[in-house]
């Protein structure tokens, strides 16, 4: 079963109480279902609730909805409460609703086949302070949230506890993954910067000791040099705690760019 199937089935299960409630979900299932209530995920439930608002044939009237040009609207009037919107959007997304599984991407959206219909999704939405983006195409109106804190939010708001749990979870699990893998890509990318400035280094120590120059520098040049030589793998603060007295990283780091500025200068001489 998708994540998807997993909340509506979860969605399905919930009967709300007052009548008003339940007119305005079953009104939200069938204005994006477009057609009578036949649920795969929990008949009883929805058939109660049919059975409570007068049976199939009066499901229409009393939820207000109303044909035109083969589609259906429905009366604003009925999603007025806060309550009502809860409801409403539970009934929206079981109609036609969807949700991707939160380990692969963040992505919830309602489809509608009238403009009208998913205005309605999206002014339920925002009067909890949850914003979506509208997109339509080939006679299709969607309204789709790709945010995690909105999704997580609409999940709440659609009493989804169950399914909200799993989607933080799968979140937290996520964020921790991607935080490793930048944290692993960054000393990787430190290492290799580190392993190819001690290869320049050395490279120029070589050359001076090549060219009969390496012993004429300064002692502390020169120590430092045959550290580097002799330790290439080793940090700049590591190559510090060997010499005495004591040197940081900067101080480690100096003395190499002069050698390396020694270096390049000899060479410039000689081209």
């Amino acid at each position: 079963m998708s994540f998807s199937d997993e909340v509506k089935k979860e969605l399905a299960e919930i009967a709300p109480i007052p009548k008003h409630c339940k007119i305005a979900e079953m009104a939200g299932y069938i204005l994006f279902t477009q057609k009578k209530p036949v649920d795969k995920y929990n008949m009883s439930v929805l058939k109660s609730l049919t059975d409570d608002l007068g049976g199939e044939d009066e499901l229409k009237k009393v939820c207000k909805l109303s044909e035109n040009n083969g589609l259906l609207h429905l009366d604003t009037e009925v999603v007025e409460r806060n309550c009502c919107k809860r409801s409403f959007l539970r009934g929206a997304f079981l109609g036609a609703g969807s949700i991707t599984n939160p380990e692969n991407e963040y992505h919830l959206e309602f489809d509608s086949a009238t403009r009208s219909g998913i205005e309605l999704v999206y002014n339920a939405a925002v009067a909890f302070d949850v914003e979506g983006k509208i997109t339509s195409g080939e006679n299709r109106f969607r309204l789709y949230f790709k945010d995690a804190d909105k999704i997580s939010d609409l999940l709440n708001i659609m009493e989804a506890h169950v399914s909200l749990m799993k989607f933080e979870n799968a979140r937290i699990l996520k964020e921790v993954r991607n935080n490793v893998n930048r944290r692993v890509n960054c000393e990787t990318s430190n290492l290799r910067k580190t392993a190819a400035a001690s290869e320049y280094a050395c490279e120029c120590i070589r050359y001076l000791e090549e060219n009969n120059v390496l012993k004429t520098l300064p002692e502390a040049l020169q120590s430092i040099a045959e550290l580097r030589i002799d330790f290439p793998e080793k940090s700049l603060s590591e190559l510090g705690e060997m010499v005495e007295p004591k040197l940081g990283r900067s101080g480690v780091n100096h003395r190499l760019e002069r050698i390396i500025t020694i270096a390049r200068d000899l060479k410039g001489k000689e081209e």
